[in-house]
């Protein structure tokens, strides 16, 4: 970043007082250069955390900034709505980024104007309870590697353009409470590993292109509280088994 230094003509005394042709500001001179130094200021502290240069390659056994760092690039994050302080010297102040004991816990970029693809590498963040991707407009596949995220409690990537199946490595999420994949193109079958979600309270698969049969095993999910299938392409007959649901309250 480039800025003129050129100050303003009347920032110098006019009269030649000095020592060797050194001429010294006057004091009208001398508060117009401090205004000036202080506009300097706010425009480099205004575009201080932009810093991240894409693309970005991770090398071997990143840090979790090191992989922030990597799906900001690979979502447009230049783009998005808001990208308050990334970049800058301490991720816990990057918008939508939660810190616990130096590790990312909570990822929150709802309705921020992600685009392109969700990286697989997001599947290193080992201590992610909260990964909110939902109403943007990211597209491709969903990752099978978010089924690494173990701590993850709350899964919402409604909303978007992701298409594909989904993954069945989702089933492996045994802490999951919310899972969103509503209003996307997704396609398939779904997952009979989603009934391994035990601790699942709500589960938003409707506006999809889900065909086949709904899986007997969601009857297995006692715990939840509100399942959406709707606008969808499923066939075949409902499963008896989600008459177990007994803690249901919306289908």
């Amino acid at each position: 970043m480039y800025i003129s230094m050129i100050l303003p003509s009347d920032c110098y005394s006019k009269v030649p007082v000095g020592i060797n042709g050194i001429h010294f500001l006057s004091a009208q001179g001398g508060i117009h250069v401090l205004v000036f130094l202080f506009v300097v200021f706010l425009l480099l502290a205004g575009t201080a955390w932009a810093q991240i240069t894409c693309p970005y390659t991770l090398l071997d056994s990143p840090e979790d900034e090191d992989v922030l760092k990597k799906f900001y690039c690979e979502t447009d994050g230049s783009k998005w709505t808001d990208e308050t302080n990334w970049g800058s010297d301490t991720p816990n102040n990057w918008y939508g980024v939660t810190i616990t004991q130096g590790k990312v816990t909570e990822l929150d970029l709802f309705e921020n104007n992600l685009k392109r693809t969700i990286p697989s590498e997001l599947g290193m963040l080992g201590s992610l309870t909260r990964l909110d991707l939902g109403s943007n407009r990211l597209s491709g596949e969903i990752p099978s590697e978010l089924g690494s995220l173990g701590s993850l409690t709350h899964l919402d990537l409604g909303s978007n353009q992701l298409s594909g199946e989904i993954p069945s490595e989702l089933g492996s999420l045994s802490s999951l409470t919310e899972l969103g994949l509503n209003r996307n193109q997704l396609s398939g079958e779904i997952p009979s590993e989603l009934g391994n979600l035990s601790s699942l309270t709500g589960l938003g698969l409707n506006r999809n292109q889900l065909s086949g049969e709904i899986p007997s095993e969601l009857g297995s999910l006692s715990s939840l509280t509100v399942l959406d299938l709707g606008g969808n392409r499923l066939s075949g007959e409902i499963p008896s088994e989600l008459g177990n649901l007994s803690s249901l309250t919306g289908l």
